[in-house]
């Protein structure tokens, strides 16, 4: 079931800036993925209907709550229900993060709802509370901005680069932290980015973009997997396997990850057995042997079958099928001959795999 359908027109004097068709899905991150100046600000301005009506003729947009705009109708921003959240700080300067927060919880929509202390424990913003605005680090505000749209309880989250501006520790908290509301809230979200990395942490889906349209839309797992998309795009070249907890090791630091019948060693993170972890395989950190290795610094072996190979400049893509999810491997052609690499062979990968949902911020 979709959130809402749409057809986006926008115009500025005689330059089209976007037209294109739009579909969101009722839960999950959808993320709007392409180049600077491809049209993703003005697509998510477009759905927050903050753009004025005159330039959005031709524009028509359907959500579960009934019509947002049409030929003749614009509903107004405060009255979509939506949550936004851009690059740049959006709290009142003259509120402490405590008073932002509860002014937005006073003026709730009727979407997803979390109480003041389990947004709080979330966002890691307990020592924040009594704080200016301007007394806060860059992912501290932005930390504290999520948190207020979301305490708003919005019927949708849009987000515009909302981790442009920050280093890497505070990005890691911050996408921890929305992993964390995706599997508690049943919330739709647009995730506006061109860093592929974090698109892949976060979505569920993908819209491509580029010139003001979208050029492909798909589940972010058909995507990664898709032959021809990675022949094209290989800087992109990177598959998620969903996993489970089945245990910690804490002698050694590793947590082990259940893909099926099979078992994946990853750095440890704080999770508790049994639950879901994406884990991230670089197309570049998968080699393939004939036979498991017994002594190896490569700490997975997995058993796999060949789906398919795409041969590329020299080289071979291979798409490996692993208790019914894919990943890729790119190897040389000199490789896939002396491995005498055919479809439906079995044959053992070895990889480099990175846990992508690390603890939140409130786990310190």
């Amino acid at each position: 079931m979709s959130f809402l359908t749409a057809v986006l027109a926008v115009k500025q004097g005689a330059k089209t800036l976007l037209k294109t068709r739009f579909e969101l899905e009722a839960a999950g991150v959808t993320a709007v993925f392409g180049p600077s100046g491809a049209g993703k600000t003005t697509l998510l301005k477009a759905l927050a209907g903050l753009i004025p009506s005159q330039q959005t003729k031709g524009s028509v947009i359907h959500s579960k709550f009934g019509p947002w705009e049409t030929q003749q109708f614009h509903l107004a921003p405060e009255k979509r229900g939506v949550g936004l959240v851009f690059q740049h700080q959006q709290l009142f300067p003259h509120l402490t993060v405590g008073e932002n927060l509860s002014y937005a919880q006073k003026r709730q929509h009727d979407g997803p709802k979390l109480t003041f202390d389990e947004i709080v424990a979330i966002f890691g913003l307990g020592p924040l509370l009594m704080r200016y605005p301007q007394a806060l680090s860059g992912g501290e505000s932005q930390r504290a901005s999520l948190a207020r749209a979301l305490i708003n309880a919005p019927r949708l989250l849009l987000m515009d680069e909302p981790l442009a501006a920050l280093d890497w520790t505070a990005r890691t908290q911050i996408l921890s932290a929305l992993n964390h509301i995706k599997s508690e809230l049943q919330l739709p979200m647009v995730y506006v980015s061109h860093q592929w990395d974090e698109v892949i942490q976060l979505a569920d889906h993908v819209q491509m973009m580029d010139r003001g349209t979208i050029i492909r839309s798909d589940a972010l797992t058909a995507l990664t997997t898709d032959i021809e998309f990675i022949t094209q795009e290989q800087r992109l070249a990177s598959a998620i396997l969903m996993t489970k907890v089945s245990g910690h090791l804490p002698d050694e630091r590793l947590t082990e990850l259940k893909l099926g019948g099979q078992t994946i060693l990853v750095p440890m993170i704080t999770l508790k057995p049994s639950a879901d972890v994406r884990l991230l395989i670089r197309m570049l950190d998968v080699s393939l042997v004939a036979e498991p290795v017994a002594r190896s610094s490569i700490l997975n072996t997995l058993a796999c079958r060949v789906a398919h190979i795409k041969d590329h400049e020299g080289a071979a893509l291979v798409l490996l099928s692993c208790e019914g999810q894919f990943f890729n491997a790119r190897i040389t052609a000199r490789s896939k001959r002396l491995l005498e690499l055919t479809v439906g062979q079995p044959i053992f990968a070895q990889i480099k795999a990175t846990a992508l949902n690390s603890p939140g911020p409130q786990d310190g």
